[in-house]
This record gives C-alpha cells, structure tokens and sequence, in this order.
C-alpha cells in the first residue's frame, strides 16, 4: 500500500478478530513509531507493550472511570479485545517542554504503520488536562517511571469491522489562501 492510501484509508476499529499480532510485527511498528519529529530531536518516548488481559481489562476501566460527561456513550470495554494495547508516553526528561507534541506524533506514526499492515487501531488520550488522575492511574497500573508521562493508548488488533469511509469537509474550507 502507498502512503497516500494509508492515509485515505485508515480509520479507528474497535472491534478486532480473536487473532495475536505477532511480536515481530509490534516491534516493527514501534520502530517506525520512533522515526516520528520530535521536539529538538529530543526522542523522548517510551513505549508500554501491554498484552496481558487482566492489564488490558484494568486499562479500560481507567478509561471508564475518567471517560468525559459528553463522551460515555463511548466506552473503553472494547480494548480488552485488541491483540495488544500500546501506551505512548514521553519522558519529560527529553521532552523539552512538548510532552503532549511529541507522543502525538508518535502515536499518529504508530497508527498509520498499523493501517499499513491491514491492523485496525485507535486513538485514545491518557492524558486530559483538566483530570491529572487519568495519567496517574495508568501511569501506577503500568509501573512507569517518575518522568516518564503516559499520553497515548493505541489498541491494535486484527480488524473485525469495516468502517466506511470518512465524509471530509471540503479543502477549500480549510485554506486561509485562495489561489491555491
């Protein structure tokens, strides 16, 4: 697949087949996941490989328990389905003050690899700026460092769903310059 089409195609799966990624092929995604920018080439990302059920299954409470009034139509459960779940976080430390930065862009890289090896993913945030418990909870479930902060969590699985495809608005609405 071209990158164009990784692009255009990927979309967030939630339902994944009871089928293990292979180990070779997680370690893959995580390194093209490190080739991600990073602030001043700082290269400050940790990566969680969680594959155990009763993590998986603590995780997605986490998620529960924090989940925003306006998003509880949208629970976490579906987690404990994916073959492996991958926690982005950033050690501050390397961070130079992009912490949030830094794990997206690797998250993003990760979810695109994913998609370029016909694995489902989805973005979820462990990170909320007005909730600090969200991070602290997965970050004690998960035994992180003390300046290693939890951002990103990437279920990955095979998928057991095909969303359509997006409906986009239109370019022209997001140019600010009309002779392009």
């Amino acid at each position: 697949m071209n990158l164009d089409d990784v692009i255009r195609t990927r979309r967030s799966i939630r339902k994944y087949r009871d089928e293990e990624v292979p180990d070779s092929v997680i370690r893959e995604l995580l390194d093209l996941a490190r080739h991600a920018p990073s602030s001043m080439n700082g290269q400050p990302w940790y990566f969680s490989v969680v594959k155990e059920a009763e993590t998986k299954k603590r995780l997605a409470d986490i998620k529960n328990r924090h989940c925003p009034e306006d998003k509880r139509a949208f629970r976490a459960d579906f987690m404990e389905a994916a073959s492996v779940i991958v926690v982005v976080s950033v050690d501050s430390r390397r961070a130079h003050e992009r912490d949030v930065e830094n794990a997206i862009l690797a998250a993003g890289t990760l979810l695109l690899a994913a998609r370029d090896r016909n694995l489902g993913a989805v973005y979820m945030s462990a990170y909320q700026a007005d909730d600090p418990l969200l991070r602290e909870e997965i970050k004690r479930l998960l035994a992180l460092p003390e300046a290693v902060n939890p951002v990103s969590i990437i279920p990955i699985g095979y998928p057991d769903e095909s969303p359509a495809p997006k409906s986009l608005r239109s370019l022209d609405e997001m140019i600010d310059d009309e002779s392009i």
